[in-house]
This record gives C-alpha cells, structure tokens and sequence, in this order.
C-alpha cells in the first residue's frame, strides 16, 4: 500500500493538463507495482471525481436529482476496449453506480498489468480533455445533441 499522503500528489500530477502521457503511464505502472488494489482504486476514483466536476461544468443541468449521465449517444463509436472502460467508469461514477465501478475496475485488474495501465491511462486523458474543455465553461445547447 502506498497511502494516501504519498498517493494524493501523483494523483494530481497525473490529472495535470500538461502532464505528458508517458509519465502517467509510469507513474500508473509506479503505482500498480508498488501498491495495492486499493491504491489503483484510488486512482481511478480520483480522476472520476474530476470527470464529475469538470461534466457538471461542462452541463450544469447534469447536478439535477433526477438526472442520469448515458453514453447512449457515443457508446457506438466507442471500439477500443481501453476508451469503453474510461467512458464507462466515469458514466457509473457520475450516476452514483459503485458496483459498476468497482466490476469495471475488477475487470480491468483480471486482465493483467499492461491491460489495467491502459485503461488507468485512458481514463485520466478523457478526464483530462474533459477538464481542458470545462475551462472554456459551459457547452453550447447543442453540444452532443446527435438529433437534426
């Protein structure tokens, strides 16, 4: 285990914007060599809850209590196994799902180190965009919207 002191800061340089993808992707193997299940866990809940924000930022009508984030609209162009675990993590998280979340992220762990690096990898970039995109504040009203 690492713990959480040491674990919080690589969190953050991992969730940074300018972070370049092959640090991520050595820090992820850092952690996955040097610390548990839990610490990986961590991780991804970490870049989860940034997702979450940087959503609701993004569409603010995302915070109602009767709202639930679907990747129904996308969930077709995504191919890549790594890609459909990021987007799946982050919709379960933001619906409030923990057992999606934590078979997805056991999914990720059963498929082997290289496998779970990937996805760990995947879901800070999409995190990242996201939060790159947040800046700029909230999305147009037809953004995502696939209808004429």
């Amino acid at each position: 285990m690492i713990g959480p002191e040491q674990l919080a800061p690589l969190v953050q340089e991992v969730l940074a914007l300018d972070c370049p993808p092959a640090y991520a992707a050595y820090v992820i193997d850092h952690i996955g060599d040097h610390g548990d299940h839990g610490d990986m866990f961590g991780v991804c809940y970490a870049a989860a809850e940034a997702g979450r924000a940087a959503l609701l930022t993004l569409f603010p009508e995302g915070a109602a209590d009767n709202c639930t984030w679907s990747l129904a609209d996308v969930a077709h162009r995504l191919t890549d196994p790594y890609q459909l675990f990021a987007a799946r993590f982050l919709t379960a998280h933001c619906n409030g799902d923990a057992p999606t979340t934590v078979a997805l992220f056991r999914a990720a762990e059963d498929a082997g180190a290289r496998d779970r690096t990937e996805s760990v990898c995947v879901l800070l970039a999409y995190v990242r965009s996201l939060c790159r995109r947040a800046e700029a504040g909230p999305a147009a009203p037809h953004y995502g919207d696939t209808r004429s």
